[in-house]
């Protein structure tokens, strides 16, 4: 099944969140693609999230890898040395602050597999948005998320992230754009929930300005997301 099926890096940055960072662990742990693996950075001292990580790699069923970090090193550059060490065909942005669908991996590299196509890479063009400090919910606009990519590992080698800690991947898919390698997903915004949870690496009024162009779900849908993002 797995030659079928390549295997995916996901590759994880965190820094002296445990609680959620768990969360991302077990998103990973249930994603129903069958050949994956975790690769998580961690700045020097941050004991909590080591903690976190060591506790899930007792099962060794699991394909998870743990890298320590200087902590003065920047996002874009912490993501560069992820991807140099992983040892997938593709690799998967996995932020440590969303959740993710179970068929998250598998749904969206199949949908690169488009007969006639030069697809190297995929983001989801739409997803759900979650507020935790207002406990508000919406449905994306269109657009290009950048934190969804999905690529393949070598082209990342060559087009690094920026050594930044915001706008780090925005060469990346204007890259993946102009030579038309990219495929937007649409129709799946169940796929990915984007949290404002207050200590982001983009303030409030970044997440607002998305916010306001999107649309307000209601409560009933609302409350389902809640659920779902905390079991």
């Amino acid at each position: 099944m797995n030659q079928s099926y390549p295997l995916i890096s996901c590759i994880c940055i965190t820094s002296n969140r445990p609680a959620q960072l768990s969360v991302a662990i077990s998103c990973f742990v249930a994603q129903n693609y069958p050949n994956k693996e975790l690769v998580i950075s961690y700045p020097k001292n941050d004991l909590s999230s080591k903690e976190v990580v060591e506790n899930v790699r007792k099962d060794e069923s699991w394909k998870i890898m743990l890298i320590e970090r200087p902590a003065d090193e920047s996002l874009g550059n912490a993501r560069n040395h992820l991807i140099a060490k992983c040892s997938g065909d593709y690799v998967c942005i996995w932020d440590d602050d969303d959740w993710y669908h179970p068929s998250r991996l598998t749904y969206q590299f199949n949908s690169m597999q488009i007969i006639g196509q030069r697809y190297q890479a995929s983001v989801l063009s739409q997803i759900l948005l979650y507020d935790a400090t207002t406990k508000k919910a919406y449905q994306s606009f269109s657009y290009t998320w950048d934190g969804t990519i999905l690529c393949r590992k070598e082209i990342l080698l060559q087009n690094q992230y920026a050594n930044a800690n915001l706008g780090e991947d925005t060469h990346v898919i204007t890259f993946l754009s102009g030579r038309k390698l990219l495929h937007q997903i649409e129709g799946v915004p169940f796929l990915y929930v984007y949290i404002y949870h207050g200590t982001n690496s983009w303030n409030y009024k970044h997440f607002e300005y998305f916010m306001n162009k999107s649309l307000l779900l209601d409560e009933e849908i609302t409350a389902d997301i809640i659920k779902m993002i905390n079991n």
